[in-house]
């Protein structure tokens, strides 16, 4: 019973990831799409962190500590790439802010352990992947208790 659940499991998750990186690939070709046929380009300036960022970030990270767990190669790496993607965009923010240096190290820290994870999953080293992810969620927190919007 409990093997033909994780077998669900595993279908489920295959699935979901499909369609995001479909649903990912359509907002990828839409905005380059737009951004070929606008003149104007968009800035640091006008990079905004928004709450859906926070828990695309959130749920990604979630799904991907799932996925090492599940030893799951493929969908980790996707996750881990998304991941180091979405934290570029909070760095840049805390850059254009400004006086949150803090905030500024702790993404680099974060792109930084996305790329170890890659690293470490891409030679089966999934306790240094555990590792590096749980590190990650950490730095997470630390941000959130300075930065977090009310």
């Amino acid at each position: 019973m409990h093997l033909r659940y994780q077998h669900k499991h595993q279908k489920y998750r295959l699935m979901h990831h499909r369609l995001r990186n479909i649903a990912f690939g359509l907002v990828v070709s839409t905005a380059l799409a737009a951004s070929a046929s606008s003149a104007n380009t968009t800035s640091v300036a006008d990079i905004d962190l928004d709450t859906d960022l926070m828990h695309a970030i959130e749920d990604t990270n979630k799904n991907l500590a799932s996925d090492i767990a599940l030893k799951d190669v493929k969908a980790a790496t996707s996750d881990s790439n998304d991941l180091n993607d979405m934290f570029e965009k909070v760095e840049a923010y805390f850059v254009q802010k400004g006086g949150a240096d803090d905030a500024v190290e702790l993404s680099r820290k974060n792109k930084n352990l996305t790329q170890d994870i890659v690293k470490a999953i891409s030679v089966n080293n999934f306790t240094a992947a555990t590792d590096s992810a749980t590190a990650l969620s950490r730095n997470c927190r630390t941000c959130h208790t300075f930065y977090k919007k009310d």
